[in-house]
């Protein structure tokens, strides 16, 4: 899997609200992104 690299802020923000795994939380922005962005991405 590849690195998903966020500056220390965003990370934190993230860590501190989320329910769920942060990395998690990442992957989904991540998806949400390329989707929003290239509308051929699954």
């Amino acid at each position: 899997m590849p690195d998903i690299t966020v500056s220390e802020e965003l990370y934190r923000q993230i860590d501190s609200e989320g329910d769920e795994n942060t990395e998690k939380t990442l992957w989904k922005m991540v998806g949400t992104y390329r989707r929003s962005n290239n509308p051929q991405a699954k």
